[in-house]
C-alpha cells in the first residue's frame, strides 16, 4: 500500500477510535442525565415518557425499577400483581442493594398480610429492629418455634423502646421463661445507662423487690440527684447499689458544682468510705469541677488515687493547672503523665509551654523548633507562632499502585459506586462502598482512596486516608471543589475563602448532602432555621431544607453565619469557630474572668467536639492557605488574647 494510503487509513483509524470515545462519553452522559430526572419524578410522583434504550442499559437503572415498584407499594400495599412484580425483580437482582429499600417496604406489606412463608423466604437480617421483630413473629406463626430462643436476647438487649411488634414476642418470651429475670434486669441497667429512666420504669414490672429495689434507686438517682445522695447521707443503713451511688454524685457534680463539694464530707461519713472507696468520688466531682473551671479541682484531683486516675483524669487535672496559670505544677503534672500520654504532641508543646513561663523564651526555643521542625499539626504551628517565626508544614505525597487502581476501577460494583457518586445518590453509594472496602486488603483500600478521589468523592478519599494514618499528602487531601460558591461567600462575607474552606472541610469533608443528628444540612452544616434568618437579613429567597443541601446556597448563607458570629465576638475568630460548633450560649459561659491566652482557653473547652473542631478549622485553614502561596504562613493571629 502507498505510503500515502496507509497514512490515510491510519488517520480514519484514529479519527473512528476517538469517536466511538466521545460517542461513549456522550451516551453516559445522556444516561446520567435521564436517569436523574426519572428518579426525581418519581420522589415527586410525576409521570414521564417511556425510557429509552439508553436508560434501560444503564447501570443503574435497577435502582429506578426498585424505586418505580417502591412508590407502587406505597399506594396498593395489598396488590397481589404488584407482589408478584416485586418477586420477580427481587429474584432477578438478587440480594443487591438496589432492592434494599424496596425489599424493607414489601416484606412490611406481607407482614400486614401474614403471608409469613414468603416473609421468610425473602427475609435478610439486615440489623433492623422492627424488621427483626417480624422474623420472629413470622417462625412463631409457622411453627419454628425451635429457632426463636436463640433469636430474643440480641433483640431484647437494647437500652431504646423497641417497636411494638415486638410486644407479643416479647410475651410469649416471658411465658415461655426465655426472657429471665436476671436478662430483664440486664436490659434495665442497659436503659439507666443511657438514661432512659421511663423505659426502665415500665420494665420492672414482675421483678423480685431484692431486684427491683435498687432499680429504682437508681432511676431516682438520675431524675434526682440532689434528693437521692441527700437521702443516702441521711439513711447510711439503706444500701444502695453503687453503680446508681455513683451515677447520681457524678450528675449532681456536674449540675451543681457546689451542692457536691458542701455534701463530700457527709457521704463519706455517712457510708463509712474509706480512703479507696471514696477515690472514685473524689475524681468525678475533681472531673466536673475542672470542666466548670473552678479552681477547686486540682484540690479534688490531688486527693484521688492513683489507680483511679485514666487519661481523661491525667488530661483534665493538667488543664485545670493551665487555667490557674500554675506552670510549674502543669510541667509536674504532665511529667506524671503515663507516657502514652505525655509523649502526644499536645502535652509536648504544653511542656515547652510551661518551660518557656517558668525559665524564659530563650530556654523554651529549641523545644518549640523541634515542634517546628518535625511536626504537622496545630500544635507545630502554635509553637511557629511561640517563637515568631510563619510555619510551613511538611508535605509528603502519597504513591498509589496504578496497576490496583485500575483493577478495582474495572470491578462491576466500583463502576455502579461510581455511578451512584456521579448521580448524587450518594447515601447508595455509601451503601454499596462500605461492604466492599470492607473485604479489600490495605493497599487495595488506599487504592480505592484515589479512585474515590477522581471521582470528586472527597469524603470517602480522608475517611480512608486518615483510617490508615495518613494525612500529610496536602494537595490530595485538601481539593477545592467549589471555588466558585466559596468566591461568591469570601465577596458577601468578607471571610478569607481559605478561612470557608477550613470550615466547610471541618464540618461535612465537602459532603454537599451532609446531615447531622442535630439537624445541621449541607457543606456548612446550618440549622434550616438559623439558615432562613441569614437569608432573610440578606434578603434572599427563604431556602427549603432541599436548598441547603445546593452548595451555592449553604456556603454563602454558612459564611455569612459565621461572620456574625465574628462580629458578635468583637472580631475574635477563636470564639467564633466554638460558637459555629458549640453555640454561644456556652462560649459566653466559658469566657474566663480575666484576660487568658488563646491556647489555654482552648485547650480548657468543656465540649470534646468544640475542643477538637477549633483546632482543625484553624490547621485546615493553614493548609489552605500554604496551597495557595506556596509561602509559610503566618499564625501569630491564632495567640489573639480571650478577654472576659
Amino acid at each position: 500500500m502507498p505510503r500515502t494510503l496507509q497514512l490515510i487509513a491510519l488517520a480514519t483509524l484514529l479519527l473512528s477510535f476517538s469517536t466511538t470515545r466521545v460517542s461513549a462519553a456522550d451516551l453516559l452522559s445522556t444516561q446520567r442525565s435521564e436517569f436523574r430526572r426519572a428518579f426525581d419524578a418519581v420522589e415527586q410522583d410525576k409521570q414521564l415518557p417511556a425510557d429509552s434504550r439508553a436508560l434501560k442499559d444503564y447501570v443503574l437503572y435497577p435502582y429506578l425499577h426498585a424505586a418505580r415498584l417502591t412508590r407502587e407499594l406505597q399506594g396498593a400495599p395489598t396488590d397481589k400483581q404488584l407482589s408478584q412484580r416485586i418477586v420477580a425483580f427481587i429474584d432477578a437482582q438478587g440480594a443487591t442493594a438496589a432492592t434494599r429499600e424496596l425489599r424493607h417496604a414489601w416484606l412490611l406489606t406481607l407482614a400486614l398480610r401474614s403471608e409469613w412463608k414468603t416473609f421468610l423466604s425473602y427475609y435478610r437480617d439486615d440489623g433492623d429492629a422492627e424488621m427483626r421483630c417480624q422474623n420472629i413473629n413470622a417462625l412463631l406463626a409457622t411453627q419454628r418455634e425451635a429457632e426463636v430462643p436463640g433469636l430474643i436476647p440480641t433483640l431484647w438487649l437494647n437500652s431504646d423502646r423497641l417497636p411494638t411488634d415486638c410486644n407479643a414476642i416479647f410475651r410469649w418470651a416471658h411465658d415461655h421463661q426465655v426472657i429471665s429475670p436476671e436478662l430483664q434486669e440486664q436490659r434495665i441497667r442497659l436503659a439507666l445507662k443511657a438514661a432512659n429512666t421511663q423505659l426502665a420504669r415500665d420494665l420492672l414490672d414482675g421483678l423480685a423487690p431484692q431486684q427491683s429495689t435498687p432499680l429504682r434507686q437508681w432511676i431516682s438517682m438520675i431524675e434526682d440527684p440532689l434528693s437521692s445522695i441527700d437521702a443516702a447521707i441521711a439513711h447510711p443503713a439503706v444500701a444502695i447499689d453503687s453503680t446508681a451511688l455513683q451515677d447520681g454524685w457524678t450528675r449532681l457534680a456536674r449540675k451543681n458544682p457546689d451542692a457536691a463539694i458542701a455534701r463530700l464530707p457527709q457521704l463519706i461519713k455517712s457510708r463509712s468510705l474509706n480512703d479507696a472507696d471514696a477515690s472514685p468520688f473524689l475524681l468525678n466531682l475533681a472531673l466536673a469541677l475542672a470542666w466548670n473551671r473552678r479552681k477547686e479541682a486540682l484540690e479534688y484531683f490531688s486527693k484521688v488515687a492513683p489507680r483511679d486516675m485514666s487519661d481523661q483524669a491525667y488530661e483534665w487535672q493538667a488543664r485545670a493547672a493551665l487555667w490557674r496559670s500554675d506552670w510549674s505544677l502543669v510541667n509536674k503534672l504532665i511529667n506524671a503523665m503515663p507516657s502514652a500520654l505525655n509523649s502526644q504532641v499536645r502535652w509536648r508543646y504544653w511542656q515547652v509551654r510551661s518551660t518557656e513561663r517558668t525559665q524564659g523564651i530563650d530556654s523554651a526555643r529549641a523545644g518549640y523548633q523541634q515542634l517546628v521542625n518535625t511536626e504537622d499539626n496545630y500544635f507545630a504551628a502554635l509553637a511557629a507562632a511561640r517563637i515568631g517565626v510563619p510555619y510551613s508544614p511538611h508535605p509528603l505525597l502519597f504513591s498509589f499502585d496504578r496497576t490496583t487502581i485500575d483493577k478495582l476501577a474495572g470491578m462491576p460494583d466500583m463502576q455502579r459506586i461510581h455511578e451512584l457518586v456521579a448521580v448524587q445518590l450518594t447515601q447508595q453509594a455509601v451503601n454499596e462502598w462500605n461492604p466492599v472496602i470492607a473485604g479489600l486488603s490495605t493497599s487495595e483500600q488506599f487504592a480505592a482512596a484515589s479512585l474515590a478521589h477522581q471521582w470528586g468523592w472527597y469524603d470517602q478519599t480522608i475517611l480512608i486516608t486518615a483510617k490508615q494514618a495518613q494525612f500529610n499528602d496536602y494537595a490530595f487531601l485538601y481539593p477545592r471543589p467549589y471555588d466558585a460558591e466559596v468566591k461568591t461567600a469570601s465577596t458577601l462575607s468578607h471571610l478569607p475563602a481559605d478561612f470557608i474552606y477550613g470550615q466547610l472541610r471541618q464540618e461535612s469533608l465537602y459532603r454537599r448532602d451532609a446531615k447531622s443528628t442535630a439537624g445541621a444540612l449541607g457543606l456548612m452544616q446550618l440549622i434550616p432555621s438559623t439558615a432562613r434568618i441569614i437569608a432573610r437579613q440578606l434578603k434572599r429567597a427563604k431556602p427549603s431544607d432541599e436548598d441547603l443541601y445546593k452548595p451555592e446556597i449553604n456556603i454563602p448563607l454558612g459564611a455569612v453565619h459565621l461572620r456574625q458570629m465574628i462580629d458578635s465576638f468583637k472580631g475574635h475568630s477563636v470564639l467564633a469557630l466554638a460558637s459555629y460548633n458549640g453555640g454561644s450560649t456556652a462560649v459566653r459561659r466559658w469566657l474566663p474572668d480575666a484576660t487568658m491566652d488563646a491556647d489555654v482557653w482552648i485547650e480548657n473547652i468543656p465540649f470534646n467536639e468544640t475542643r477538637t473542631y477549633v483546632p482543625r478549622v484553624l490547621w485546615h485553614t493553614l493548609i489552605f492557605e500554604w496551597l495557595q502561596t506556596g509561602k509559610p504562613v503566618n499564625t501569630e493571629a491564632w495567640l489573639k488574647p480571650i478577654n472576659p
